[in-house]
């Protein structure tokens, strides 16, 4: 008669060790956090540097924004409202009768030199009046122009009587509507 419970064989080893069937972590689901265990510290792997808190860069960024941002409107008001326009400067001067210098010496057959030219010049150029800037660089420029004639040539003065005249009343007008009033004639 046969056994109908056959003798159980002894258990064969895994091949190599093995098990038969593969191995798997477990993986949270889609969208589910692992959970952390608590009392461990998390973030960085063994051995690797801490990441660092971006605030303080941002701090010192946003302050280092902010002083610029004092110091162009401090520059600013100091242009527009305290320093003297130098426009006005050059009224006043010529209300006063001085020089560019601020002397008040002058002697009739002294010529411009480039160098005043270019100061005076700089200084209607740098105002912040346009009818002030337009007619003294005007002037200026035609005073620079006969100066620098012959002194053998001084009919060629003469064409620029009209343009002078009109530059004149025009720096006089722009000056008076700054609140100063400018005699430039000559017999003062």
């Amino acid at each position: 008669m046969t056994d109908p419970y056959p003798a159980q064989q002894p258990q064969q080893p895994y091949p190599q060790g093995q098990p038969s069937w593969p191995t798997q972590q477990y993986q949270p689901p889609i969208g589910d956090p692992a959970p952390q265990p608590t009392g461990f510290i998390t973030g960085s792997p063994a051995g690797a540097p801490p990441k660092r808190s971006r605030k303080p860069l941002i701090v010192a960024a946003a302050a280092a924004a902010g002083i610029l941002l004092l110091v162009v409107a401090g520059l600013a008001v100091y242009d527009g409202f305290i320093k003297e326009d130098s426009g006005i400067a050059m009224c006043k001067a010529m209300r006063d009768g001085k020089n560019i210098d601020g002397s008040t010496d002058a002697t009739d057959d002294d010529k411009m030199t480039e160098a005043e030219y270019l100061e005076a010049r700089e200084l209607f150029e740098d105002s912040r009046h346009e009818k002030i800037r337009e007619h003294g660089t005007a002037l200026i420029d035609i005073a620079w122009q006969i100066t620098q004639m012959p002194d053998a040539d001084s009919g060629g003065a003469l064409a620029f009587i009209g343009p002078m005249g009109t530059h004149v009343s025009g720096l006089q007008t722009a000056c008076a509507d700054q609140g100063i009033i400018v005699n430039l004639n000559s017999d003062k």
